[in-house]
């Protein structure tokens, strides 16, 4: 069984603020109220309104992908939840906050962050062969590396991100509108890791042969449930992509210390597949449990 990791050492990552909405009933909350697990649909997104907003080009390697502009989105967000309260949206509070991260709340979706740019880079230049392959990308965000295994020939691709609003605002729209391909099956959901695990443990048929993830490492007190998750969701003999920076100054987490809690838990096998060097940032993507 592979578990491959891309590690990524950066201190303060570069960022692109983003952002999303919701396509039906959550709860947004702190740790005691964490975002329910639910899944989210396209038919509930109005595509129109996003002619007015910009679109990002990434080339990862030979593989193009588009992405909505988060200042763009952002704006909107702000405009649309005028008459509200930051209590009614996540991302409107984060927004008016400049808040990349308030744990169990909002986890950083609205982010382009520089280990998900790397991941997709890492992916492309790989040439992994995802054909005919189903690939679940947790944490996805703006979904970059999900969106490179999908143009890669990925036959079934699910995305999750902890609040529904970034999965209806920004995952949804990049995939179905901007880069989406007839070939690929695709779902979407949103919520607190445990709630996917209980989902997951329930419907054996949702097994991955990759599974991808960057950006998720950041807080110790949830690697259990990112490692059982990714253990329940692995078929056997898959493989599983972590990006990742070597510190989360302020906040904790890094790929040595998750290392050693995959090591001491036992089940997983791994190594680190790359590490990239660039200004102040050290990328390790690492590889194989």
């Amino acid at each position: 069984m592979e578990f491959k990791f891309n590690f990524s050492g950066s201190d303060s990552p570069e960022q692109d603020s983003l952002s999303t909405t919701k396509n039906s009933n959550s709860v947004e909350g702190n740790a005691r109220n964490l975002e329910e697990f639910q899944e989210l649909f396209a038919d509930f997104i109005d595509y129109s309104t996003y002619t007015k907003f910009g679109q990002r080009a990434f080339k990862f390697n030979n593989v193009d992908v588009n992405c909505y502009k988060i200042e763009d989105l952002e704006e909107w967000i702000l405009d649309k939840n005028s008459e509200k309260g930051p209590e009614k949206s996540v991302l409107k509070s984060a927004a008016v906050s400049h808040s990349d991260l308030v744990p169990d709340v909002y986890e950083g979706g609205l982010t382009v962050w520089e280990c998900g740019c790397d991941l997709a880079e890492y992916i492309a230049h790989e040439c992994i062969d995802f054909t005919g392959k189903s690939v679940m990308e947790l944490g996805c965000g703006a979904a970059l590396p999900g969106i490179c295994a999908m143009k890669l020939g990925a036959e079934r691709l699910y995305f999750q991100d902890y609040n529904s609003e970034v999965i209806s605002y920004l995952t949804i729209p990049n995939v179905q509108d901007l880069n989406k391909t007839d070939t690929c099956q695709c779902r979407f959901f949103s919520g607190d890791w445990a709630g996917f695990q209980q989902y997951a443990e329930s419907n054996p048929d949702i097994r991955f042969d990759y599974i991808l993830t960057a950006e998720t490492i950041y807080n110790t007190e949830n690697y259990l449930k990112l490692h059982d998750l990714m253990k329940t969701l692995l078929k056997d003999n898959g493989t599983i992509y972590v990006a990742a920076k070597s510190n989360y100054y302020g906040v904790g987490g890094g790929t040595g210390l998750f290392e050693e809690f995959v090591w001491k838990r036992g089940y997983f096998s791994y190594k680190s597949v790359r590490t990239i060097e660039a200004d102040i940032r050290t990328l390790h993507l690492s590889g194989q449990f």
